[in-house]
């Protein structure tokens, strides 16, 4: 029997719920969240990250523990942008996003604003979104780099 066809109202509802899964993954990479941003995947979801996007690190809790390796003194700022969504089912999406890193490594027990060197790399995800127990998830997150930016010379 065929499933009946999404409005535009249902249609917007996933594009949004996917679109804020982009932002508030990057959102817990930055607030060093690492247990928050595996949480965004699936039981089985799979994630390669920008700069190494040949190794596929698959299933929830073996992405949570590769996140658990990034360096607690490392301060990020992620970029998203150009969030495009494709509904293609109730229950399932694909979507592409750019992304801007900028990071520092701050002294101990100094204030902000940090000094940067500036964007390190400039990159984009390509994702498969898949509802979870009614919840939307990132089922495939694929990341890859296509610049690397020179860093700013020190002053």
């Amino acid at each position: 029997m065929p499933t009946k066809a999404l409005s535009a109202a249902e249609r917007m509802e996933i594009e949004r719920a996917c679109e804020r899964i982009v932002y508030a993954y990057a959102r817990a990479l930055d607030l060093g969240d690492m247990s928050a941003a595996a949480d965004f995947f699936a039981a089985n979801g799979s994630l390669t990250r920008p700069m190494a996007p040949d190794q596929v690190i698959q299933g929830r809790e073996t992405i949570r523990a590769s996140l658990l390796t990034r360096p607690k003194t490392l301060l990020t700022k992620h970029l998203a942008t150009n969030v495009m969504i494709d509904v293609e089912s109730r229950d399932g999406a694909r979507g592409l996003s750019y992304l801007t890193m900028i990071s520092t490594t701050p002294p101990p027990d100094s204030r902000p604003p940090f000094i940067s060197r500036g964007p390190l790399y400039f990159g984009e995800f390509k994702d498969r979104f898949v509802r979870e127990d009614g919840v939307w998830r990132f089922l495939e997150r694929r990341g890859s780099i296509q610049m690397k930016f020179e860093l700013a010379a020190p002053n």
